[in-house]
């Protein structure tokens, strides 16, 4: 496969690559440090922040494993913080992490941002070590300017604890690939290991390094017969897989917890196999077994039994096969098209003149779209393809380095798009900037039109408290108001005011008050229950024919006239 020592591609290292890396990484924590105080809690970040506290007060860790969630990406973002909070004298915020999030939330998402840097920086060493330092740099660019691991590199979520680790995996397996040293074969198993235990998703990626290994051995015209390689890369891929999981059981502390939450009788079980085998299969039901594979057992059972989505303005429990590619299409801004575009096309020449193929990354993407496009049912938002957002800027990279191949303005055209792709990243992120979490692309029509295409964590997953509280602030009149937040946190702990239903995506809304109940001057509205997957079916169609009063300055919650809503409703009844 190619790396750096190909001919015709410059090795030196000169200072102003790093330079321009370190410039891209201060570009990039700079806008995340402004972006993190301008929104509350994302949803699941205030469960978060109480099993932390919780583990570092007592150690139990047993709530976010019942949950489906791994152990030790909440550590990493958490425990430096929790650790400097102690000794300063601040531990008050720990007691009592639900009370003062609005204090400790913004603390431990700026704790966590090394990790964010840690990803840059393994997606600029991996395209420097195939490419060359041209590419490390445009690598870090890209990666600093990108809307989507800016909204999700300042939050304390499983999401860039998840990309960081899978990016070294990667790079470390390509660098095995590269060189045929087993050493970096057993380091990307166990940088496996600790992905798995940031995020389970990690359990996609060893089939797929199985066919791209299989595969560049081939190319390789490797010894022996297509049984002898199949048959090593087989056995290697379940020697790897073992690997990653004691790494994961080492990294846990050797944590075990018994599948069941309870011992004794199991009716459920007894129904199911029978009297004879339900005392073996309780025994074994009981059993402690290392804890992220409870959590995994929890994540499966959640995956097979789907989730509420939304895609187009329809409603789903099992997702559609289409949705990450839609996601793509409006979440993406456009010039990264005109790149990918741009690169395929330079492939596709280095191709036609004999030259050694550069699609093993390609390859790997589109397994991993081909996988999640069948296999998921739970279709929540595009961060759960955000580890592959190294492989494409890595992939795209190479393009500086053919521009440094080709002398003269026309010979060198890559340069036209690598100068487009970053002009329209950068122009991207000033346009949204603090809320790059609401990014949709001009395509998509922007926040505005993008609900009506995805929400969720696409849009709105519960962060527009402190905008409607800015806005209270700033007008009073907007405190006479009845909300419905999505969300699973107090709106009152970021000081918005008025009458708050909250609405979250596990609790029986059956009994929510409707809006013919709202008493208030103003009615706000969180646009993924309005437009997402979480409100009522039905609930709040009244509002569709009324244009909002006003919006939060982030464009998450929706602000309605309640005068408004009895004029709208009152023609309907006429028109019945």
């Amino acid at each position: 496969m190619p790396s750096s020592s190909e001919p015709g591609i410059a090795n030196q290292a000169s200072p102003v690559w790093l330079a321009l890396v370190c410039a891209a990484a201060v570009v990039g924590l700079t806008l995340l440090l402004d972006s993190i105080h301008w929104t509350s809690a994302t949803y699941d970040e205030v469960a978060y922040l109480r099993v932390a506290a919780r583990w570092w007060h007592t150690g139990e860790q047993t709530a976010i494993t019942r949950m489906g969630s791994p152990l030790t990406f909440w550590k990493l973002q958490q425990a430096p913080v929790l650790w400097t909070l102690d000794r300063l004298g601040r531990g008050e915020l720990i007691d009592d992490p639900i009370g003062h999030q609005q204090e400790l939330l913004p603390l431990v998402r700026a704790g966590a941002l090394w990790i964010w840097l840690a990803a840059l920086l393994l997606c600029a060493c991996w395209s420097r070590r195939l490419y060359g330092p041209r590419a490390m740099a445009l690598a870090a660019w890209l990666f600093a300017l990108s809307p989507n691991l800016i909204a999700h590199g300042g939050l304390a979520t499983m999401e860039l604890p998840l990309l960081a680790c899978t990016t070294g995996m990667l790079f470390l397996f390509w660098t095995f690939l590269d060189t045929g040293r087993r050493r970096w074969f057993w380091a990307s198993a166990g940088m496996g290991g600790l992905a798995f235990s940031c995020k389970f998703t990690t359990v996609l990626f060893p089939p797929i390094l199985a066919v791209i290994w299989w595969l560049d051995g081939r190319r390789r015209g490797g010894r022996g017969s297509l049984f002898r390689g199949t048959r090593q890369v087989t056995l290697g891929m379940a020697v790897y897989v073992l690997v990653l999981l004691l790494a994961d059981f080492a990294i846990t502390g050797f944590a075990v917890l018994p599948p069941s939450r309870s011992t004794g009788d199991h009716p459920t079980i007894k129904a199911k196999f029978g009297s004879e085998l339900a005392g073996w299969i309780a025994r074994l039901y009981e059993t402690p077994v290392p804890q992220d594979w409870v959590g995994l057992a929890t994540q499966a059972h959640h995956q097979m039994s789907g989730g509420s989505s939304y895609l187009l303005g329809e409603r789903r429990m099992t997702g559609w096969r289409y949705y990450y590619f839609v996601a793509l299409a409006v979440k993406v801004p456009l010039t990264f098209w005109l790149l990918v575009a741009a690169r395929a096309a330079l492939a596709w020449r280095r191709d036609k003149t004999g030259q050694p193929r550069d699609d093993l990354l390609p390859l790997a993407i589109g397994l991993f779209l081909a996988v999640t496009a069948i296999g998921s049912a739970r279709n929540y938002g595009l961060r759960y393809l955000l580890p592959l957002a190294p492989l494409a800027i890595v992939w795209i990279s190479r393009m500086a380095e053919d521009v440094a191949e080709r002398p003269g303005i026309l010979a060198a055209w890559p340069a036209w798009p690598i100068g487009l792709g970053l002009a329209g990243q950068a122009l991207a992120v000033a346009a949204i900037h603090p809320f790059e979490l609401t990014y949709f692309n001009v395509l998509a029509g922007g926040p505005l039109g993008g609900r009506h295409i995805l929400s969720d964590s696409n849009l709105d997953w519960g962060q527009g408290l402190k905008g409607l509280a800015r806005l209270q602030c700033a007008e009073p009149e907007f405190r006479n108001l009845t909300l419905y937040y999505f969300g699973d946190t107090d709106p009152a702990c970021y000081g918005a005011e008025g009458t708050a239903h909250i609405v979250n995506a596990v609790d029986d809304q059956s009994q929510l008050p409707g809006l013919q109940t709202v008493k208030t001057r103003y009615l706000a509205v969180s646009a993924s229950l309005q437009w997402g997957p979480w409100g009522p079916p039905g609930f709040f169609r009244r509002l569709d024919s009324i244009a909002p009063f006003r919006m939060t300055d982030d464009t998450t919650i929706a602000i309605y006239r309640t005068a408004d809503l009895r004029r709208a409703g009152e023609t309907h009844h006429i028109y019945k």
